[in-house]
C-alpha cells in the first residue's frame, strides 16, 4: 500500500477474497482510530460487518504489527 487512500479498495477486495476462498463472511473488522477508516463505516454497515475501534494509546490492542513498532 502506497497511500492511505488505497485502504478502502484493499479492504473491500480482501473481504471479497475471504468470501470466495473460504466461503465465510467477515463479521468483525478491528481498526485503530485512523481517519482512513471513516469512509469504510457505511460500506461495512451495508455488508453487516461490525467495525470495532481500538482504544486510543493502546497499541497492544492493534495486533502483532503494531507491537513491533
Amino acid at each position: 500500500m502506497h497511500h492511505k487512500l488505497e485502504t478502502q479498495l484493499l479492504l473491500t477486495n480482501f473481504i471479497q477474497f475471504v468470501k470466495n476462498q473460504f466461503q465465510i463472511n467477515a463479521r468483525t473488522i478491528r481498526v485503530d482510530n485512523g481517519t482512513k477508516f471513516i469512509l469504510l463505516r457505511s460500506f461495512l454497515q451495508n455488508k453487516g460487518i461490525e467495525l470495532q475501534n481500538s482504544c486510543i494509546h493502546t497499541p497492544q490492542q492493534n495486533g502483532v504489527v503494531e507491537r513491533k513498532h
